[in-house]
């Protein structure tokens, strides 16, 4: 059982850690012509400063900006999917790379609300675990109560997995 507790926290910890991430860059030309990027102005010479281009970074859009419920948690906000969310297939090729990065928040979001809900019902049998020397039935009424709770955190790994493809897929499909 705590091997899964582990790997359920650290799964939390990996998902937790994925912030959105925003950097400006810069676009000069040195003194043999060619085209250099940066994201240290102070690496752009002094005489090239005036004619510097900037560029800012994509920002990736928080999960609150797709449609569904706020949930909070000590501090932290998750966002319970709407149940009608599906993203359509037409339009341009912008609006199908947003609804692409929709239905991936909205999967995110998912993950999130399961793994806080994990996290519960895990504290919640581990607060009510029995004593040494109750009753047989007592002790295997809580260890049912547990292998249920490995076998959803074990469908929260796969989904988990899944949804990494997904995101490793959609990446390098747009870096083209």
């Amino acid at each position: 059982m705590w091997m899964w507790i582990r790997n359920l926290l650290l799964a939390g910890v990996v998902v937790l850690l994925a912030i959105p991430v925003w950097c400006e860059y810069y676009q000069y030309t040195d003194k043999n012509g060619a085209l250099r990027f940066t994201d240290d102005l102070a690496a752009v010479p002094q005489d090239q400063r005036p004619d510097v281009k900037t560029y800012e970074s994509v920002k990736s859009r928080p999960v609150q900006a797709a449609t569904g419920t706020r949930v909070e948690e000590k501090g932290t906000v998750f966002l319970s999917p709407a149940k009608n969310a599906t993203p359509s297939l037409t339009g341009t090729w912008k609006e199908k790379i947003s609804r692409q990065a929709d239905e991936l928040d909205l999967m995110q979001a998912e993950l999130n609300q399961t793994f806080v809900a994990l996290r519960n019902e895990r504290n919640a049998l581990e607060a009510k675990a029995p004593a040494a020397g109750v009753p047989l039935e007592v002790s295997n009424a809580y260890q049912k109560q547990v292998d249920t709770l490995n076998a959803n955190i074990e469908r929260y790994e796969k989904q988990h997995a899944e949804y990494k493809e997904k995101v490793k897929a959609f990446n390098a499909q747009h870096r083209k």
